[in-house]
């Protein structure tokens, strides 16, 4: 099972073990619909659906600013979006979709370039013992918005408390684009293949990630995330406690982005 920024799923009930046991609200219905929409528009050669999508989900969260920091439960893509992105046969049955939106303060650029230019040991120093990138494209071009789109193939190396350790590869995707605020940048995911854990009740199937951050009014920077995941556990653990502890990781890694953006210049 993967953990990460933009990745964390069911292992984060180890990390969060007295989580209150309370079920997340299904999204409204503007976001529920956006994140599965953005995700699957992501790969389009013309972005105005996809521009459109986005247009959309910031209009819903300036409209409703504090409804919108919360966790919500929220609708996965369909089956043959997951089936498109690399020609794997992949399932969502029984997919969990969960939403977490959260504020930056800082320039879209600056957390851009944390997510394809450096490390993320350097970043997230308590969550990885190991990890390497191969970005597909022209870093430098991508951050000057010459080249809009930039791909990566990362593998992640993660230990844990309880002696959990996790080893993982994803398949990332990048983008900028130009909304009428400014400019946003969309990046997508999917892991490569089942994650491999020493823990043996605990099994990730699929996993999928959506991560946008979008230029808001007044300077405000949004910043929405939403993974769906398959899988299954040998034990009784109840759902409302896997789907709090996604979301309570979700935010703590947004958290420590804020924190080293806080306490370096990346640029």
């Amino acid at each position: 099972m993967r953990i990460h920024a933009h990745r964390a799923v069911a292992l984060a009930l180890l990390l969060l073990p007295l989580l209150a046991c309370q079920e997340l609200p299904e999204a409204p219905e503007t976001l529920d619909e956006l994140c599965a929409y953005i995700y699957e528009h992501h790969a389009d050669e013309d972005p105005a659906a996809l521009n459109a999508g986005l247009e959309e989900l910031t209009d819903w969260l300036e409209a409703h600013p504090e409804e919108a920091l919360e966790g919500y439960q929220v609708a996965s893509p369909g089956e043959a979006v997951v089936d498109s992105l690399d020609g794997k046969d992949r399932t969502t049955a029984e997919m969990v979709g969960l939403a977490v939106t959260s504020i930056s303060t800082h320039p879209i650029e600056d957390s851009t370039y944390c997510l394809v230019a450096l490390d993320q040991d350097v970043i997230y120093t308590d969550t990885y013992t190991a990890y390497s990138r191969e970005n597909i494209g022209d870093t430098d071009c991508f951050m000057d918005k010459d080249c809009p789109r930039l791909e990566c193939q990362e593998h992640l190396e993660s230990s844990f408390i309880l002696g959990v350790e996790s080893v993982s590869d994803a398949y990332n995707q990048y983008m900028w684009t130009e909304l009428e605020r400014g400019w946003a940048m969309v990046h997508r995911n999917w892991q490569l293949t089942p994650p491999e854990v020493n823990f043996g009740w605990l099994e990730v199937d699929e996993q999928i990630y959506l991560n946008v951050l979008m230029p808001g009014d007044d300077g405000v920077v949004w910043r929405v995330q939403a993974q769906w995941t398959v899988y299954s556990q040998d034990n009784d653990v109840p759902e409302e406690w896997a789907q709090n502890a996604v979301v309570d990781f979700l935010v703590k890694m947004h958290d420590e982005l804020e924190a080293y953006l806080d306490e370096n210049d990346v640029r």
